[in-house]
């Protein structure tokens, strides 16, 4: 019973490191969860990070942790103790739903009615944040228009981009908005900054977006470019508008603040807007070399600290397959060197041609499905291919300079110092540090850098290799 506790203490004390190293935060560490079906039931707790998917996914009950959703629609009612990740067609935050955390939501039609602690990241055609919403932090969106209702309420501030913007509810700080067509009828606490270009423009195109059937299928209503205000719109600070009409009359009547007009201005003259015009100091090299060596004595801590304790917790919990892998890289240099540009050289080619053809299937999928599929397609799998992805890159330009390293450093110790016992820590030691200082080096440092990724790359493919050639 004492060995298997320390095997968990072992595990969880690792997982817990890499979280750190790698996501920046600590928490809870433990298996996610995957539940059976697209409904996580009223009065069903789950302590866990939920990875859930369907073509309606429903979670009426409580998720103590992450929630991972994917779907053709999905309706949030329950409670959710983490962020929210959620990708579909239609996406429903219920009133009763609560998201003590950040939502990042994406999706053709959205709409928030519930309660959201964090702050809101929001892309899709359209998205509309209903009378009960409640964000404790800031609103964040791109997308073709967005709708703050009447009673809904922002904790910090939004920052919206897209065509239009209808906001009627209140913000308790600065507004930024950048588009064709905004309608104030709410409150801003603070500042506001409005940017809608040459109205004549906006107009001319008008007509064209009620023709597109993606629009039309989620936007009931194109309002007209420019800036209006109602008698109910409040602005406490100053007001930023840039535009091709002056409406300086209306804006000055909702503000506490100044009202600044800002005409468009072509884009190659838009850096000549905010010249400086202040003191100029003297140039100080001595205090650019003290930047200089400062920021790269900085980086060098940092990737030796990232660098160790990976390699660390890999001789730790993978020390065979770990130094399998070094004995086929350390055994046949060259040729882990080949097949490591082999690999670098077809995933970076698969990183621009499987997205394009995933999104090309996935038209075809959407067709012949009439669009019940698409949630599944775009939600599950897609989130399967960017974790495919991710694994790749974090195998290429991190693991394998590991391995690389790690490699250096028994060479050293071996062919250069003659130790003839194997010390496995040592020659991880030796290895990362002198590759943090050589890879710190202009140009020496890259080429460095990248024959590391090379012969860390190739020592999987001799692996699996000898492993086959064996296995036959």
């Amino acid at each position: 019973m004492q060995s298997l506790n320390l095997k968990n203490a072992k595990w969880i004390l690792s997982l817990s490191l890499i979280t750190v190293l790698l996501l920046g935060t600590v928490g809870t560490v433990s298996a996610s969860e995957f539940p059976d079906g697209e409904v996580i039931p009223a009065g069903e707790t789950i302590d866990d990070d939920v990875f859930i998917g369907g073509e309606n996914v429903v979670v009426d009950g409580t998720v103590n942790g992450m929630l991972f959703a994917g779907g053709t629609t999905i309706t949030i009612n329950g409670y959710v103790s983490g962020d929210a990740l959620l990708m579909g067609e239609t996406i429903l935050i219920s009133e009763s739903a609560v998201i003590d955390g950040n939502l990042f939501i994406m999706g053709g039609d959205l709409v928030v009615n519930g309660t959201v602690t964090g702050s809101v990241f929001g892309g899709a055609a359209d998205m509309n944040v209903g009378p009960t919403a409640v964000v404790g932090c800031n609103l964040y969106y791109g997308g073709f228009g967005v709708t703050l209702s009447k009673g809904s309420s922002i904790g910090k501030d939004l920052y919206a981009a897209g065509y239009q913007a209808v906001l009627s509810g209140d913000i308790s700080r600065d507004l930024a908005f950048t588009g064709a067509a905004v309608e104030l009828d709410g409150s801003v606490g603070r500042n506001a900054t409005l940017d809608v270009g040459q109205v004549d423009e906006s107009v001319r195109s008008q007509s064209y977006m009620y023709a597109n059937p993606y629009l039309s299928r989620y936007i009931d209503t194109i309002i007209e470019p420019g800036i209006r205000v109602s008698d109910d719109a409040q602005v406490a600070g100053k007001l930023t508008y840039t535009s091709s009409q002056n409406v300086n009359t209306a804006l000055e009547s909702i503000t506490s603040g100044m009202v600044v007009y800002q005409t468009p201005v072509p884009y190659e003259q838009q850096p000549n807007r905010h010249e400086y015009r202040g003191p100029v100091k003297d140039f100080d090299r001595r205090g650019l070399g003290s930047f200089l060596f400062g920021a790269a004595a900085l980086n060098i801590a940092r990737n030796f600290i990232k660098l160790m304790a990976l390699g660390a917790l890999a001789l730790w919990l993978l020390s065979k397959p770990f130094r399998r892998l070094v004995d086929a890289a350390y055994t046949e240099p060259m040729k882990a060197i080949g097949w490591g540009f082999v690999i670098v050289a077809i995933g970076f080619l698969a990183l621009f041609i499987v997205p394009l053809t995933f999104v090309l299937m996935g038209i075809l999928v959407g067709f012949f499905s009439l669009g019940s599929l698409l949630g599944f397609w775009f939600g599950l799998l897609g989130l399967t291919l960017m974790l495919a992805f991710t694994l790749f890159f974090f195998v290429v330009f991190t693991v394998s300079k590991i391995l690389a390293a790690y490699m250096f450093g028994r060479w050293l110790l071996k062919g250069l110092f003659k130790m003839e016992e194997e010390k496995p820590w040592l020659n991880l030691l030796v290895g990362v540090f002198l590759y943090v200082m050589i890879r710190a080096i202009p140009i020496i440092g890259f080429l460095a850098g990248f024959t590391a990724t090379l012969i860390g790359a190739g020592a999987f493919w001799l692996v699996l290799f000898q492993k086959k050639a064996v296995e036959g």
